[in-house]
């Protein structure tokens, strides 16, 4: 992405061959001409980006190097706390909000000495999968600037595949990772729930919210895990359990792996070029020497509307008190949601909270077998934006089921999850693929992505329209 992958830039940094300051310069340029094009960033810290780039170019000079994002820029998605710099969380409530402390991931990418270029652009409230927002605007994809870039953070993947910084945070509940990663051509990866810390991002669904990462390579992510997961004593779902280091054998062979399909996640209706995408990565999968497992996953029919009553219902809790106090400035659209979610009953809730186990167990059953799963990541490409229903052959269906159709499963059995680029369509937008692996195994994860994506450089050899 035009020079600011992490990898890249890593070395170079460290040994001051190129400067924090002019790298930083250089993104804040590119954001003063194209993000007006694309509305990726909300809010720019123009001069705090400017002074800790300096101050990491001094630590540098002085021998005291802290890693391989020291120097680095990245976007935080405005849905997470940042000290003195404002954050919204995509709402008009909070059009003035500027936090007095920096959420823990934050913290621990300054302490790594990564930048803090601004905040990227989110679905109000984080709940939603356009990233078309009344209030600050419609985040556009840089494939295609009619099109929506995924959501809720449609930002933070818009801003990577633009090459405005060198990654991003993002959040997902629904699939709000690797959707926009999909639709925007890069690599998104949700960590098993409770590795990273939620302490200073604002809720949506506390049991299924997850922060991850946003970047162009799979070892990108590796290193940006590496940074922001471990224990959190403020958040109380975050795990009590030593970090591994993610990149650790991304380089060893992958032919001693098993990689399950399950048909029975493979709607009827599926746009062909994504559907081609997925059966193309099997065949590569294949090739270099994994064996592929058919195994059809029980409990499939239950996984939308399951997750839907518990992230609904969730969300409308967490809203009761400012729906009764502000609803007047929340998109009619997302009232609407909430009170969708209202109506779920205790009982219904039970019955929810009961099938997502038994989705859970049925997936661990075919992890018993297997060390990964492998679905689409979208059903679709992406959407007009404000489509709501997309036509796939003779068929119409919703958008936003087509959207989250793969990416739920990961979210309410909190199994670690990305979606990464798998070629591109007749019109030269994105396709993806999604990878899923058992709780906690993050490196296998990882570790197969980067063959697959160093078997196949064919596959994102292309820059996006708005560069």
């Amino acid at each position: 992405m035009i020079g600011l992958r992490i990898t890249d830039l890593a070395n170079k940094l460290k040994t001051l061959e190129i400067s924090p300051v002019r790298i930083v310069e250089g993104c804040l340029s590119r954001i003063e001409q194209i993000n007006p094009k694309l509305n990726a960033f909300v809010t720019t810290a123009t001069n705090s980006a400017l002074h800790d780039a300096k101050v990491a170019e001094d630590e540098i000079r002085a021998g005291k190097y802290r890693g391989p994002l020291h120097g680095i820029p990245v976007g935080i998605k405005d849905i997470v706390d940042t000290s003195n710099i404002k954050t919204t969380y995509g709402s008009a409530i909070y059009q003035n909000h500027v936090p007095t402390n920096d959420a823990t991931i934050v913290y621990r990418l300054k302490e790594a000495g990564a930048i803090i270029l601004g905040k990227t652009n989110t679905h109000e409230f984080a709940f939603g999968i356009t990233t078309n927002n009344m209030h600050y605007g419609p985040t556009r994809n840089p494939w295609d600037p009619s099109r929506i870039p995924g959501g809720s953070s449609g930002g933070s993947a818009a801003a990577v595949a633009a090459s405005l910084c060198s990654a991003a945070i993002g959040t997902d509940t629904g699939g709000s990772i690797r959707i926009p990663s999909a639709f925007c051509g890069v690599v998104g990866l949700k960590p098993t729930y409770g590795r990273v810390s939620t302490s200073g991002v604002f809720p949506l669904a506390t049991g299924m919210d997850h922060v991850g990462t946003i970047a162009s390579t799979v070892k990108d992510n590796a290193i940006m895990l590496q940074t922001i997961a471990g224990f959190d004593d403020s958040d109380p779902r975050s795990l009590m359990i030593p970090v591994p280091n993610f990149s650790q054998g991304l380089d060893e062979p992958i032919d001693d792996m098993t990689i399950a399909t399950s048909p029975n996640l493979i709607p009827e209706v599926m746009d062909p070029q994504v559907l081609s995408a997925y059966q193309s990565a099997i065949s590569k999968v294949e090739d270099l020497g994994a064996r592929i497992l058919e195994r059809d996953l029980k409990g499939t029919e239950s996984i939308l509307p399951t997750s839907t009553k518990l992230l609904t219902a969730e969300a409308a809790a967490q809203h009761a008190e400012l729906l009764t106090k502000y609803s007047d400035k929340y998109d009619p659209k997302l009232v609407e949601r909430f009170k969708s979610g209202q109506k779920v009953t205790t009982s219904e809730y039970i019955q929810a909270l009961r099938k997502s186990e038994l989705i859970r167990r049925a997936l661990e059953t075919l992890f018993n077998d297997a060390e990964l799963l492998i679905t689409p990541s979208v059903q679709i490409l992406p959407p007009k934006i404000d489509q709501e229903i997309v036509t796939i052959g003779s068929e119409h269906t919703d958008m936003n089921s087509c959207c989250v159709r793969f990416s739920r499963l990961a979210n309410i059995t909190g199994t670690p999850a990305l979606a990464m680029p798998y070629g591109y369509s007749t019109d030269g937008l994105p396709l993806s693929i999604q990878l899923m692996a058992p709780r906690l195994h993050e490196t296998k994860l990882l570790r197969f992505a980067y063959a697959l994506e160093k078997a196949t450089p064919e596959l994102r050899n292309r820059e996006p329209l708005i560069t």
